[in-house]
């Protein structure tokens, strides 16, 4: 299995994020959502350029990005702004879900896209292996969506929204940290006995 989840190559998925966080932290949150916006639309024109794909979990972040940015922006206060996060969360965490029942999981296009081929489709237990790799990040961002909620109702405005702001980027990297280990992760799995390759019949042993 190849090299899962090159940093570098992960951030630009997320890049939107990154830059709202940059952003939302030295100006305000207009800045942050315009800023963010243009640069969804310059990646989106430098994919085109290059002849790059669009993934789904680009698609769905940048998505939800340009969504909410657009109504905070025409609105004369950001009303969504507290439940923006929990609400981007859930949806992402349902995306996720949907995708590690399907053909292809989210977390198997990310692989196949950034090493530039699909794994044999007989690699079932790869398959496998990815399919509960997505659901992992899908609880991820269950566990997430419902402690951003707590925050708010646990906190004032401004408390939760700085907690947010740090707990939102170091679970995100360590999630990504934890990624970036795939190899050893899935060695791991086959040394527990999980994810092994399927038993060949008896005609063909």
């Amino acid at each position: 299995m190849a090299r899962s989840f090159p940093l570098a190559k992960i951030m630009l998925e997320a890049g939107s994020l990154l830059v709202f966080w940059v952003l939302a932290s030295l100006f305000s949150l207009r800045v942050a959502i315009a800023g963010t916006l243009v640069f969804i639309i310059w990646d989106a024109v430098r994919r085109y350029r290059n002849g790059r794909s669009f993934p789904r979990l680009w698609i769905i972040i940048n998505t939800l990005a340009i969504l909410f940015g657009v109504i905070d922006l025409i609105s004369i206060s950001p009303f969504l702004l507290p439940y923006e996060a929990v609400l981007t969360n859930l949806i992402t965490a349902v995306c996720f879900t949907v995708s590690a029942f399907g053909s292809t999981s989210l977390v198997q296009e990310i692989v196949e896209e950034r090493q530039g081929f699909p794994f044999p489709p007989d690699r079932l237990e790869l398959k496998a292996y990815f399919r509960a790799f997505t659901l992992v990040w899908a609880g991820y961002f269950v566990a997430k969506a419902g402690l951003y909620f707590w925050l708010l109702q646990h906190f004032p405005l401004t408390r939760a929204l700085a907690l947010r702001s740090i707990i939102g980027p170091l679970s995100l990297f360590i999630m990504i940290g934890i990624s970036m280990q795939g190899k050893r992760v899935f060695l791991l799995c086959q040394r527990l006995g999980l994810f092994l390759p399927p038993k060949p019949l008896p005609h063909e042993a």
